[in-house]
Order: C-alpha cells, then structure tokens, then sequence
C-alpha cells in the first residue's frame, strides 16, 4: 500500500522523520560502528598472524626431512655413453669407466607357419624358465642350462581355444613372466617370436613342452616351440649377454645395463660402447640442505614482518596498529625468540648456535643466512648441523640406525637393551638327500614332483616340480624356489621365499623373505616319496620371532626389526631398526630436537583448532555476529520509530488540514457579511 504523507499541509514529513530518527540513532550507530571496525581490526589481524605461522609452519618441511641432509651428487664426463646417480651411501670420489659391451636379452623365433591366425601348432603345455645356457648357435649345440631361481617359471597350458600362433603369443603375453612373444612375417611365412624381457646371461630362456602328440622333442605339434637340451626346434636370433665394462682398470660385468651395485650408493645406466674413458664424479651434494635453510630463513623472516606490523605504531599519526600490545602476539614472539636463542634441549656437540652456522640476527629481527659460513661447519660436523636443526637420534651401536620420533618424544639419553632379535621363519627339510657331491642324481617323477605350501599364512596351493634327473642339490633348490616364488598366490601378494641347499647335511631349507612373527613357511600336503626322497613331511616350520627389547628401561613395541619406545614413556615414538647379531645392552641412543623440529612442535600447537590462538580469533568472530545481531535489533527498533513519528506527523497533517478547511470556510463566510454603513443597490 503506497501511503502519501504532508498533502494536507504541505510539510515534508518524510524528511522531518528522517531527520528525527537519524539523530536518534546516531550514538548507537557511532557505537556499533566504533565496536565492528575494532573487532574486524583485530579479527584481520589475528588470522594474518595465523596465516603467517602456517607459511612459517610450511617453510620447515625441508629442513626437517632427514634425507636432505644426506645427498650425492654424480656426473658424467659423457653422457651418451654413461648416465650415473649417487645415493646417501656414496663416497665421494673419482672414477675412469670404460664400456666394451652392453647387455642383451635372449631372443629365439620359431619355423615358418602358413598363417597366424587359423593353422593349428599343436596343443599341451609349454613351460618356461630362465636360466643360463651353454648354446652354440653355428653347431645348434646345446651343452647346459643352469637356473636362475630367482626368476619365476611358468607352464602355460595350450588347447583348442588358443592353439594358433596368434593364441599361443596372447598367452605368453597374458602370463605376465617377463618373456615378450610377437608374430612377425618374414617373406617366407609367419614366425612366433620370443624375447626375455630381461638381460643377461642367467635371464636366457629355456623352453619345454609337454606335447598332446606324445613326443616332446620331434618337429611337429608344440614340440615345434622346443628350445632346451633334449631339442632346439627354436631358432636364437639373439644370445643373452652381460654388460662388460671397467672401472678404474678393474673388469666388471653386470646381467643388466643398469648397474646399482659395483660403486656402492652410484647407479649407472651403460647406454653405449665407449671409444675413450668416461670420468664418473662422485661428490657431496649441498644444495638440498642450503635450499632447505634458505626456505627456513625466508619463512621466518616474513613471519616477523608480519608480525612487526602488527605490532607498529605510527607516532606521526598516533595510528597503533591492531596488535599493539596484544598479550597473544608477545606471546608467540617470546617463545619463537626463545627457541631461536637457545641450544636445542639434549645437544652435545661442537656447536653452540645457530650463529656458528652463518645464521645471524639483524637489527630488524630478521635471519640471514651465510651459506660458506654453513658449508665450512657442514664439511667438519655434519651430524652436528643436523642435530642443530631436526629432531635426529643418534646411537651409539653402528648396527642400530635411528628411523623417526614422534611430536611426544623427549630429548634426552635412552639405554636400548635387547632381548630377542627378529629372525626369519623358514622349513628345514630332514637330511635324506643323496650326495650330490660323490656323484649321487635324484629323479623327479610323478611320485615326488608336488608339494603344498602355506608361506607367511597364504595358502599358495600345490606346485609341481619340473621332472628330470637332478645331479646338484643347488639345481634342484633353485628349482624349488623358481617353482614357489612363481606361483599365483605369490606374485599377487609380492612374497618370495629362498630354498638353500646344504651339501654337509644333505637338506633343504626353505625361509620366508618376510621377517618377524608374521613369517612362516609350513607344508600342507606332499607327494608319495617326498618325506622319503627330498624331506618333506607334512608339518609346520619355525615362525619367525619380531624383534624384543627395551628403550629407557621400558619394554618396546617389535615389528621385525623395528623397535618402538612404548607409549608413555620419554622415549615414546622413537623408532629404531635394530641391526647386528648380538642381544643384551646396545648402548644408548641421543635424541635431539633441534630447532626447526621445535619450532614444528610449536607451530602446530598455535595452529591447533582447539588453541589459544584459533580461540580468540573465533571470540572476535562472534563479536562481530554479535554487533551485526545488534544492528538487526536495532534496526526493528527504528522502524518502530519511524513508524511513530511518522503517525504523529500524519495526525497533525490531518488536524492542519482540518483547520486550513475550517479557515477557508470562515473566511468565506466572514467575506459574505454585510459591511456597516454600505447601501444596498436596487
């Protein structure tokens, strides 16, 4: 409803309400405003404060990661010819590298077949493994196949579905074994291709079959894929070899062409033969730790750049800033101060401060940072700088390495004693092994050939071994081992287990790679003559124990080898992987908490949702609710207001207009009266 007012008297009501009103409301106005750029003063200012601590908080990330402290750095004198990395395990140091050969993979291709997809091969098995071969490919003579038992075999079943070559290349490719199968038609027909996905002389391949035809070694049916001592119907298009390469004179060769373990900590990638030595550089790598300072210094000095203007005041002005005295921000400031200018709790060593380490205090508050200052320390006493600014344990056994801590560790000195070491859950065979070292075989047939497992819990179901007369102990425990680590329940769960072969007592054993009490490896079931010819009898092994002991007088949590302070202690959290042979007291471990671990701790307990800083800045947040639920109080209370001025002025318009109405009446009355001593006209 639109309501005209002031139309009998012609005053501005409007206006005069307007007026009426606003002075009314001009002191809690003023209050209210006063009040809300106060409280959103210090609301901004606190959450920039919060902010700042969280870049702070970030900044320390790297510092605080061990394994920036403990970089390589190798280089190639040339790159085409050798590409090489460093670990934390490498020495520095100069090397001259020559390369004379590098590695390949077996290759062998089958006869020549009419098509691919619809003339049949044959049906059966065709069994696979990877071993080394004694091969004469200008004689086609066949000398010797040794195994390599830490490849897995496979038999790969082939029937009518998949007897093409196409089907049989889809199921070597579909058992995923490491053998690479292609079809390639060279002019006179089409050719199966088989190719060891690894290097190297052990990684040759082997293949048996088991024909439909009944004759495994004659040239038609599957036997056709035949490539072993008994016939080698395949053709090797390529041998495996070793990578042949020096090092400082010294003859090296390694079954890939990526090399980890002839330079302790430095892997190299052979990529070609050599026409001159290539100089490999090994040297200590500084720029993650200086990078990682670098980050900690430019947190920290835009944290006290926020802070400090917080906290200005502009005296020209007289204008203080939000914080100006604030109990909250010198509080923060005192106990980052105080961390910064104290020796980290539990140190002993050779530096004193962070000032020893080229990381002063300028006049505004902020660090800088001295890096040849930093480098000369670092050179002298790494570990030292290390303890300086993470949390860092150090042991004094060399076989127990300190792994991590938690936020309740305490730094001090903590006594390890040990009690029981992990150890390996493994089966040891009865000594009924034939003596393999006189000149003694052993045949595996179909009395002897299967065994079910259970390793580590899993029930990998029954293996069978490959058939044949065995003249080592050592061929047929990698047998054993090849045929375990192979199966399906194996693969898919990422176990293996090691079969070793002892020639003083006639026997093997099996060990899960698995340490502690998760380990076991028991038999579930066996052939007719196993218990008698290879020692196998249905029964459970030795478990596997977790590691036992106590950190700071207090027994510890075991896993493996790991052992863990219990909770409560001082220790608690501190992590230790416990190394050696030997149990009984193991010395002492120091831990320190250095001073970007402890600004770490600080920042998180400031930085908390439940803290004292996360609390004030949700106390000024709901005062700022508070004055905006005033305002909407108040509001409703100057409508109500200005609803009653506004009735009060429209009842004097009425009355004004009343009496204007009633003054025009009279003077039109008055305006009709007869004047004295006036004449009437005729």
């Amino acid at each position: 409803m639109i309501t005209a007012t002031g139309l009998g008297s012609g005053l501005d009501i409007n206006g005069l309400v307007d007026q009426l009103v606003a002075a009314e409301r001009a002191g809690s106005d003023l209050q209210l405003n006063r009040q809300q750029s106060r409280y959103n003063a210090k609301f901004s200012a606190l959450g920039s404060l919060k902010s700042a601590l969280a870049t702070f908080q970030s900044s320390l990330s790297s510092v605080n990661t061990l394994s920036n402290y403990d970089k390589n750095t190798a280089t190639s004198s040339d790159s085409s010819v050798l590409s090489v990395s460093a670990s934390s395990e490498a020495i520095a140091n100069l090397y001259s590298v020559e390369v004379s050969q590098l590695a390949s993979s077996h290759g062998l291709a089958s006869g020549t077949f009419a098509d691919s997809d619809t003339t049949t091969v044959g049906t059966g098995s065709i069994t696979i493994r990877f071993g080394t071969t004694d091969y004469d490919s200008g004689t086609d003579t066949y000398n010797s196949f040794s195994l390599n038992a830490d490849k897995n075999a496979a038999t790969i079943d082939i029937d009518s579905s998949n007897n093409t070559l196409e089907g049989i290349m889809t199921a070597i490719n579909d058992a995923d074994i490491g053998v690479s199968a292609s079809i390639v038609n060279d002019g006179s027909g089409f050719r199966l291709l088989m190719r060891s996905e690894d290097t190297g002389e052990s990684n040759s391949l082997e293949i048996a079959v088991s024909d439909d035809d009944g004759n495994n070694t004659d040239a038609s049916g599957l036997s056709q894929l035949a490539f072993n001592s008994a016939a080698t119907h395949m053709q090797q298009t390529a041998a495996a070899e070793n990578a042949q390469f020096s090092i400082n004179g010294l003859a090296v060769n390694n079954d890939t062409n990526q090399v980890s373990s002839a330079i302790p900590g430095v892997s190299m990638t052979l990529k070609q033969v050599s026409e001159s030595p290539v100089s490999l550089t090994v040297a200590q790598d500084t720029s993650a730790i200086t990078k990682a300072i670098d980050s900690f210094v430019s947190g920290y000095n835009k944290f006290v750049s926020t802070a400090n203007a917080l906290s200005a005041y502009d005296a020209e002005n007289d204008v203080p800033s939000a914080l100006v005295g604030d109990f909250t921000l010198r509080s923060v400031e005192g106990q980052v101060g105080n961390i910064l200018r104290s020796t980290p709790p539990g140190f002993s060593g050779s530096i004193g401060s962070l000032a020893e380490l080229g990381i002063s205090t300028s006049s505004s508050g902020t660090l800088e940072f001295d890096k040849e200052t930093f480098l000369e320390v670092w050179e002298e006493n790494p570990d030292d700088v290390i303890k300086m600014f993470a949390a860092y344990g150090t042991p004094d056994d060399e076989e127990i390495s300190f792994n991590s801590a938690t936020e309740t560790t305490v730094a001090g000195d903590f006594a390890v004693e040990i009690s029981q070491l992990a150890s390996y859950g493994y089966y040891g065979a009865a000594a009924v092994l034939p003596d393999f070292g006189g000149g003694s075989t052993l045949l595996i047939d179909s009395d002897n050939d299967n065994l079910t497992l259970e390793i580590d819990g899993i029930d990998i179901g029954e293996i069978t071994l490959t058939a044949g007369t065995y003249s080592t102990g050592h061929d047929l425990a990698g047998e054993l081992q090849t045929q375990i680590n192979g199966t399906t329940a194996m693969r898919d769960a990422d176990k293996t287990v090691s079969v070793a072969y002892d020639s003083g007592s006639d026997s093997f054993t099996i060990t899960s790679s698995v340490l502690g009490s998760t380990s076991a490896v028991n038999i579930l079931a066996v052939d007719t003559n196993s218990a008698a010819e290879l020692g196998f009898s249905v029964a459970s092994g030795v478990d596997g124990v977790d590691v036992a002991g106590t950190i700071d007088g207090i027994a510890a949590n075991g896993a493996g080898n790991i052992l863990v302070a219990a909770e409560g202690s001082d220790a608690e959290g501190l992590s230790l992987t416990i190394g050696g042979s030997t149990t009984g007291s193991r010395g002492t471990v120091n831990f320190t908490r250095g001073v970007t671990s402890q600004f770490d701790q600080l920042l998180e307990s400031l930085l908390d949702d439940e803290g004292a800083l996360a609390d004030r800045i949700e106390a000024y947040e709901d005062r700022l609710e508070d004055v905006e639920e005033r305002r909407e109080e108040l509001e409703l209370r100057w409508e109500k207001v200005r609803a009653r001025y506004t009735d009060q002025f429209n009842a004097l318009d009425t009355l004004m207009s009343q009496l204007q109405s009633t003054s025009s009446y009279l003077e039109g009355q008055l305006a009709n009266l007869p004047k004295p001593n006036s004449v009437k006209s005729n």
